[in-house]
């Protein structure tokens, strides 16, 4: 059924039509442009270039065109594809057509079929980009995630508010693009034709219970443990050694904290002897900095005594004494490359803020929630390679962003020196910055002064100074490999001692890109050379550094 279906658009004037002609329950109006759909239960509006750019649902706007180079719902060849030529075959189909793709589109009542058409020699890909405030995507069998997610789906629903929208035809769904957005990508061979299923309605309390449950419940036990955590790696102040924090709390009446660590350090096992921290008695607290050789990983054991009585215990079965790394910037510093990577050797950990766990991606704690792979593991992998010692990072970008973002008054500054101030003072070894590709516009002389005011008011906040390793990162496509203006003002930093050198990543391209070589992002082959750029550099500085501390 097609009831209060209704078609505002401009239109052609061989279509001959004119205002208010009604067919069925169809009325078409030619009034204004873009032309505008609307139905008893969505809102769909189409723009001159044949991109469906808006879909609404109970008020709630699904789609985000104008982010970046998004045009909502569109075909992608180097760059979105224009689809000019719009024609209206019957009441409720309109087609869009280009030199190299066209889409049928069908509307009814509360669903859509759309007929995806390659017509060029060439692949070509189709995209959804979602409103980054959606709530879950559920899978094929009804189970509902956390958006965005990484998966080989060709049936999704997604939900925001009430609404639920369900898609049926996608090859994959990633993200997050561009900060958090979900994408769903239909890829078609050279004269590929592949057909789309969309279907509206409502979230029913079956669901909104599956997405109440994807928020963590906090739990209480007779002894908590604030640190070490698992997998939580602490900075080592020289070859040798280092110190780690034990803190904690108990609601037993317990007089003491009784700990063991056990493991291999660079040097061999440990002696594995109890060591006795106090508690407060006024508030059931503990804590502790105790000294701790350089290696893992280890082991605490951990008990609340009093009078010779456990009366609680727990196990921390990975932590080590290593070297931590933060990592800042947009999109190529987070998880956004094409496929997510893993770890190798088994000693690389990373940090959101809340909890640390094994690098495997998509790391913890980025600011933008992207869900897509990073050069982390690799550079994770190398560095343990070469030091043979754990291995921690702690990464904060937010993809598609501007330097102007990370100023002191800008929003994602304090998202930085949070994880900055968590790791505490002499608790990282140093920041690794990947950023320029979105200021490639701005004069090179304002992106030096800006990036300079980032690196001071950071080390000035934090309280002590950690260096800034600055990567060379320009590049946006093969046509446009490169921009001198963001390269000049990063090496100049190196060279006035305000950063030191990080890759030049600009020289990444072909394979190691990815959509087969024509995208922002690094494809798998791409993510483990840049971690292994950055692993050689900052080894190359580390290296004598801890030569000088034994």
């Amino acid at each position: 059924m097609l009831r209060a279906l209704i078609f505002l658009l401009t239109l052609p004037s061989f279509w001959f039509l004119t205002a208010g002609v009604s067919v069925a329950d169809l009325t078409i109006v030619t009034e204004g442009s873009p032309l505008a759909i609307k139905s008893a239960f969505y809102e769909a509006r189409i723009e001159a270039d044949g991109c469906l750019t808006n879909l609404r649902i109970q008020g709630r706007e699904f789609l985000a065109p104008g982010v970046a180079i998004s045009r909502g719902s569109y075909f992608y060849q180097s760059g979105p594809v224009k689809l000019p030529k719009i024609e209206r075959p019957s009441e409720n189909v309109v087609v869009a057509k280009g030199d190299s793709a066209s889409i049928r589109y069908e509307f009814g009542e509360s669903e859509m079929t759309w007929q995806l058409a390659n017509e060029s020699d060439d692949p070509l890909v189709f995209f959804f980009v979602f409103a980054n405030d959606l709530e879950a995507a559920f899978d094929p069998n009804g189970k509902a995630f956390a958006v965005p997610v990484n998966e080989s789906w060709t049936e999704v629903a997604l939900a925001g508010g009430n609404a639920r929208l369900k898609i049926l035809g996608c090859d994959k769904l990633w993200g997050p693009w561009e900060g958090s957005h979900q994408v769903c990508q239909v890829s078609l061979a050279p004269r590929e034709n592949k057909s789309l299923n969309l279907s509206i309605g409502d979230v029913s309390p079956a669901e909104r219970e599956q997405i109440s449950s994807l928020v963590p419940k906090p739990t209480l036990a007779k002894l908590q443990l604030y640190s070490p955590r698992n997998f939580q790696v602490f900075q080592r102040s020289s070859t040798k050694a280092g110190a780690f924090r034990v803190s904690g709390h108990t609601t037993t009446d317990a007089s003491e904290i009784r700990i063991r660590v056990t493991g291999k350090s660079i040097d061999g096992e440990l002696a594995g002897k109890w060591q006795t921290v106090p508690v407060e008695q006024a508030t059931r607290s503990f804590s502790a900095v105790l000294p701790l050789a350089a290696g893992g990983w280890y082991t605490l054991d951990l008990e609340a005594m009093k009078q010779d009585k456990v009366l609680a215990d727990l196990k921390v079965e990975h932590f080590g004494m290593g070297e931590v790394f933060v990592g800042a910037g947009q999109s190529n510093s987070t998880n956004c490359g094409e496929i997510r990577t893993q770890q190798k050797s088994g000693m690389v950990a990373s940090f959101g803020g809340d909890e640390w766990q094994l690098a495997d991606d998509p790391q913890l704690g980025v600011a933008d929630k992207s869900q897509g792979g990073s050069f982390w593991p690799a550079f994770g992998d190398a560095m343990y390679e070469r030091f043979r010692v754990p291995i921690g990072v702690a990464t904060t970008g937010f993809g598609g962003t501007s330097v102007n973002r990370w100023q002191p008054d800008g929003d994602l500054f304090p998202w930085m020196m949070t994880r900055i101030h968590q790791l505490g003072p002499f608790g990282f070894r140093a920041l690794l910055w990947h950023q320029g590709e979105s200021d490639v516009a701005m004069p090179s002389e304002e992106y030096f002064a800006k990036l300079s005011n980032v690196i001071k008011k950071s080390q000035q906040q934090a309280g002590w100074y950690f260096p800034w390793f600055v990567a060379q990162a320009s590049y946006h496509n093969p046509e446009k490999p490169r921009f001198d203006t963001v390269r000049t003002a990063q090496q100049r930093l190196w060279e006035s001692g305000i950063a030191l050198q990080g890759p030049d990543t600009d020289t990444l391209t072909g394979d190691r890109r990815d959509l087969g070589g024509a995208g922002i992002h690094f494809s798998p082959k791409g993510l483990y050379d840049h971690g292994r750029m950055w692993a050689d550099l900052v080894g190359d500085y580390l290296e004598p550094l801890l030569n000088s501390k034994p």
